[in-house]
């Protein structure tokens, strides 16, 4: 006893399993589906009260967001003030360094030449001690 299988109708047959576990697949993809949704009512219907209390509370927690931006806001540009003053009041100052560097330059020869003077009289006094 011979039976033959012709190509269309094993074609068909592979087609149809493959669409019989696809439908199967699906069938458990919803059931989990359905699952989650039921364990996601249960934590909502849970924490209702908690839910409905943040969303009492959301519009003055924006306004107090708000009125926190506002008030930065204004610190930064008072304090952008500041820094731009003492920018300038830097710049003056180097400016006026770079003009009377030349007296500066003057002091502070003078003053190395007395700690000079200063250093050749007590090496003079520790040697007549020394001597001693």
């Amino acid at each position: 006893m011979n039976a033959t299988i012709r190509l269309g109708d094993l074609g068909l047959f592979l087609l149809g399993s493959a669409l019989i576990v696809l439908i199967i697949y699906a069938i458990m993809v919803l059931k989990n589906l359905n699952d989650t949704m039921k364990v996601l009512k249960k934590l909502v219907e849970d924490n209702r009260k908690s839910i409905d209390q943040v969303l009492d509370q959301a519009p003055s927690i924006a306004a107090n967001i708000d009125s926190i931006s506002g008030d930065l806001a204004h610190d930064v540009k008072v304090i952008q003030g500041t820094i731009d003053q003492i920018a300038g009041t830097s710049e003056v100052a180097a400016g006026t360094l770079a003009e009377n560097t030349d007296v500066l330059t003057s002091i502070m020869g003078v003053v190395q030449l007395v700690f000079i003077i200063k250093d050749f009289f007590s090496g003079l006094h520790r040697k007549k001690r020394w001597f001693r």
